[in-house]
């Protein structure tokens, strides 16, 4: 109800939208014993809203900490600005007293992955006093013209390969490339999405979280829930009557967010389907008017392969009294020890076992 009644004509990320938040609040962090917090700042003469910051506070074995509204779903935190941007030094630092006092109750404030633009505002958060460079970057491209002439603007090796990979999949027999927006269609598509990513990270032995219970009841409301109000996106591409791949994530602000990616396994290896589903989606969107795609936070090949670039992230670690100070004091460490692995050394041996 807060969140409702200051967003309205706000900046934010997809990932920080009432409708977001909301699946989060109501179905994530119950399961995971996150209390919400949200902090309005206004301005004291005219009462508009400054800046907002959707949060959890949880507990961290003797420490309550304040994050952002992620629990590891959310790609960037951030906070939601005000119309007007905060660019005076005095400005930004009256915003932040005013938010360390409304969490003077947490031991420890952290504010991961955040973008240094909001909605073409300046994040007044990342010149604060302990903000450091987040260990992963965002990954972002913007088609001009056609997808056709971006394909080609990505020199005619890459060109080819996506147009062989299209020419098979049409060989297949019935190429069908779709969004799902019935019930009954979005349930099958996101099934086959579950299916398949599990079968992926089974055959690979790595960790899987997202079937627990509590991730699958937030995606299975976010698919539902944000296919009803455009914010979420679940596509399918389809050969001979088989699922080939499917392709979800979210629209915000005129740009477009790939949250989770499966594919049919090594029957389909031949048509580079991830790739494939993404290009048809591209052609989707720019149709609709929607030309920037935002390929989340990682550095992988896939990502590389269609240009994107990388846009830095912030962490802003900040320890309210001396018992955080120590994990806020390590954090600062870890980012500088990325350049220096004597220093990561350093800090390891000054924060000791986990």
């Amino acid at each position: 109800a807060a969140l409702e009644s200051v967003q309205r004509g706000l900046k934010c990320s997809g990932f920080q939208s009432l409708n977001w938040l909301t699946v989060l609040y109501e179905e994530l962090a119950p399961s995971k014993r996150a209390m919400p917090r949200v902090v309005i700042v206004t301005e004291r003469n005219s009462g508009e809203v400054a800046i907002v910051l959707p949060l959890i506070v949880t507990k961290k074995r003797t420490l309550r900490v304040a994050r952002m509204a992620d629990l590891g779903v959310s790609d960037y935190g951030g906070p939601i600005l005000g119309l007007a941007p905060l660019k005076k030094r005095r400005s930004i630092r009256r915003v932040w007293r005013a938010i360390r006092h409304a969490l003077k109750d947490v031991d420890l404030i952290k504010l991961e992955r955040m973008p240094a633009e909001i909605g073409g505002l300046p994040n007044p958060l990342v010149t604060r006093t302990g903000a450091t460079p987040a260990r992963h970057n965002g990954n972002v491209l913007t088609i001009e013209t056609t997808v056709e002439e971006f394909l080609r603007s990505r020199g005619k090796k890459y060109r080819k390969e996506v147009e062989r990979c299209a020419r098979l999949w049409e060989k297949e027999g019935a190429p069908h490339f779709e969004r799902a927006t019935t019930p009954e269609a979005v349930a099958r598509a996101y099934s086959v999405l579950e299916e398949q990513q599990l079968a992926r990270h089974e055959a690979l032995g790595s960790n899987y979280v997202l079937d627990q219970a509590a991730y699958r009841a937030f995606y299975e409301r976010l698919v539902m829930d944000g296919t009803e109000c455009d914010l979420g996106f679940l596509f399918t591409l389809e050969g001979n009557g088989q699922v080939i791949a499917t392709l979800f994530g979210i629209v915000h602000d005129g740009t477009f967010t790939l949250l989770r990616i499966s594919n049919g396994g090594d029957r389909w290896s031949h048509l580079s389907p991830g790739r494939l589903i993404v290009v048809e989606a591209m052609k989707y969107f720019v149709d609709r008017g929607v030309t920037r795609f935002d390929m989340g936070i990682g550095d992988y090949p896939f990502k590389r392969g269609f240009g994107v670039t990388e846009v830095p992230l912030y962490d802003l670690i900040v320890a309210r009294d001396l018992a955080a100070l120590p994990r806020a004091a390590f954090h600062r460490l870890k980012a500088r020890a990325r350049k220096n692995p004597r220093i990561l050394a350093l800090a390891r041996r000054f924060m000791g076992p986990k």
